[in-house]
């Protein structure tokens, strides 16, 4: 092999980006949010930017998405996670 297609199959892996795909987690902790995304990983504020209501609560005041299914998409090298909704 050449170095031009050395080089030109270089560049396209690099250009093939994995795609990203939802992750499941469960919401663990409310109102300083923590997402259990497996035993090792707990997500907080800090790596979600979320596109639902999911500190919502009842007339009592107890947080309705608490220990629900969090639906999650990843969507930079940083970690950080599209909240995307949560599972009823």
């Amino acid at each position: 092999m050449n170095g031009i297609t050395e080089l030109a199959k270089l560049l396209k892996e690099r250009n093939n980006q994995t795609e990203y795909s939802p992750v499941f987690g469960k919401i663990i902790g409310l109102p300083d949010t923590k997402i259990q995304v497996n035993e090792k990983i707990i997500l907080t504020e800090e790596y979600l930017v979320s596109c639902t209501a999911y500190k919502q609560q009842d007339d009592e005041g107890n947080y309705i998405n608490l220990n629900k299914t969090a639906v999650l998409l990843p969507y930079s090298a940083d970690q950080k996670y599209i909240m995307i909704g949560v599972l009823l």
